[in-house]
């Protein structure tokens, strides 16, 4: 399942500059809500590895999240209930928080003494501003990787695009 597989670099940035610290990897799990080619679970087994730490998986349920109903939300934990199922079997826990993450993920850091923090990206405004303000909080690196997009969005352009035929070259390129 999760192998000693390179995730090409392009694929992860760090957000701020700060020095990695003794601690558990903590993966962040959001956008990419599995365990299966997942660049960016894989990233953060890659870093756990080389400083021999610990790595955990978290995953914030927020109980209000754009207009989701129960039943996105049911199909959504029943995902999750896979992918804690598959980590488990390579000894890796899924720990599930509840609330708003950019206050939960950085009381999970603390408690837990984390020595990083990697993500998965989004586009989306929310998740970004919840990255953003966590970073604020926080004095451990935080990588982003993009483990949803055949070539990751900010490889393709540095701007939000308007339409297909803007992309499409800068994609051919």
């Amino acid at each position: 399942m999760i192998d000693k597989v390179p995730v090409d670099k392009s694929r992860v940035r760090l957000i701020g500059a700060v020095e990695e610290s003794p601690g558990p990897v903590i993966y962040w799990m959001s956008r990419d809500q599995r365990a299966h080619d997942n660049w960016a679970l894989l990233f953060a087994l890659e870093k756990a590895r080389i400083l021999k730490v610990p790595l955990a998986v978290v995953f914030c349920l927020v109980p209000e999240f754009l207009g989701a109903t129960l039943r996105q939300y049911a199909f959504m934990v029943k995902g999750l209930q896979e992918a804690s199922s598959a980590l488990n079997k390579i000894n890796i826990p899924l720990i599930l928080l509840r609330g708003k993450p950019e206050m939960e993920i950085v009381r999970f850091l603390k408690d837990n003494k984390a020595g990083m923090l990697v993500t998965d990206f989004s586009p989306l405004k929310i998740k970004r501003a919840w990255r953003d303000s966590i970073a604020k909080k926080i004095r451990i690196p935080i990588y982003e990787v993009d483990a949803h997009n055949i070539i990751p969005a900010w490889v393709v352009s540095n701007k939000q695009e308007y339409a297909a035929y803007t992309i499409r070259p800068k994609i051919k390129r």
